[in-house]
């Protein structure tokens, strides 16, 4: 019996002796250093024990990080930012600035972009209170705009829509600019999209627009040296000469080098210290993947564990669990039954990571989750 056979059996086995649920594990774990080092130091004990320092993408990174200090009664300790060459665009999803209305000059250190009634963007303080456009995106439709009438800065507004949307909105052509503007209905002034403007960029490569500095006083020279570190209660502080501990992460998902089939893939990452290939069960772990390879720079396709009964048209996992509420197909809804190829893998489809079929003889790279024990979050 063949390999994929085999693994089909024992899936149906486990399928039916326990119900489908949503895996909440987290792909990544954080570590924090035994001593308090230069930044220069903590960057060298992560990239040798870990993957680097940490890249903070939302508040939850945020909380969790904070927690972790504080359970620990560590005062503060130092995350991945560092100054680029110059200041640059990042839209707030991590989307590529492929597109982008002519802004005046920068406003300094910090700046935001916020629409105007004809269109035109432009660049002002990020603590400033504007109303903001979120979007939400909808398979087989594209993406909602919603306008919220409220006064917030620009990193408020951030949050908001990432807790009652996909996040603040991005715009990646001229269309996608003319549908925000007529989004706006009546909306007289100008309003938060978004577009952030500063130096920082993350040690480990990760595209992530989330900040929480500490801006009560004298916010420039606060922000002259992006080499960063978050206190107990998660605010963040730019400084130089100082000591922290170094925050850490090891991610859990395994990129191989080399591109094979889906059975090549099954074997591939079934060696130690890989457990799998990967399997994706809740937002958490598609936002989680979605990071990994936007720091990788790799838009696919890639395999996953994921792969399709030729005998019942169903969709299951490797580890057994059948594609349950959750699913992020390109379609928008999985492929049909004998029409489809019969394995799963993930590509960049305007900017967003969808699951897809493919032939399973193709060659790609894979993806594989590695041992949780080697991460030590405690």
């Amino acid at each position: 019996m063949s390999n994929i056979a085999l693994v089909f059996l024992s899936a149906l086995l486990i399928l039916c002796a326990f119900p489908s649920s949503a895996s909440e594990h987290r792909l990544r774990g954080f570590h924090i250093g035994p001593n308090k080092t230069t930044r220069a130091a903590a960057e060298e004990y992560c990239n040798t024990s870990y993957i680097g320092l940490v890249t903070v993408y939302n508040q939850q990174d945020n909380s969790e990080l904070s927690n972790l200090m504080r359970s620990k009664n560590l005062p503060s300790g130092w995350i991945g930012t560092r100054r680029g060459e110059s200041i640059s665009k990042k839209w707030s999803n991590g989307d590529n600035v492929t597109f982008n209305k002519s802004l005046p000059a920068s406003c300094g250190a910090l700046c935001c972009a916020a629409m105007k009634a004809d269109g035109g963007w432009e660049s002002i303080k990020c603590s400033g209170n504007k109303s903001f456009m979120c979007y939400e995106q909808v398979p087989d439709v594209g993406r909602n705009y919603s306008l919220i009438r409220e006064n917030r800065t620009w990193f408020e507004a951030q949050l908001y829509c990432r807790e009652h949307h996909s996040d603040l909105v991005s715009i990646r052509n001229e269309t996608e600019n003319k549908q925000v503007m007529e989004a706006r209905e009546r909306e007289p002034n100008n309003f938060w999209i978004g577009l952030l403007e500063d130096s920082v960029e993350w040690e480990d490569g990760g595209k992530s627009a989330y900040r929480n500095w500490n801006l009560s006083s004298n916010p420039e020279s606060k922000l002259k040296y992006p080499e960063a570190y978050m206190d107990l209660n998660g605010s963040w502080y730019g400084s130089t000469g100082s000591t922290s501990y170094p925050l850490c992460y090891k991610s859990l998902i395994h990129v191989s080098d080399s591109n094979m089939s889906w059975e090549e893939a099954l074997d591939y990452c079934d060696t130690q210290p890989k457990t799998g290939l990967l399997t994706i069960h809740s937002e958490k772990d598609q936002a989680e993947t979605e990071q990994e390879l936007k720091r990788r720079n790799i838009s696919g396709p890639v395999w996953v564990g994921l792969r399709q009964s030729r005998l019942f048209g169903f969709w299951i996992w490797i580890n057994g669990l059948n594609v349950g509420s959750y699913s992020n197909w390109k379609e928008g809804r999985q492929p049909e039954h004998l029409m489809s190829e019969h394995c799963g893998a993930m590509e960049e489809v305007d900017g967003q990571y969808k699951w897809c079929d493919k032939d399973c003889r193709s060659n790609f790279n894979v993806l594989c989750t590695v041992k949780k024990r080697l991460v030590d979050s405690t």
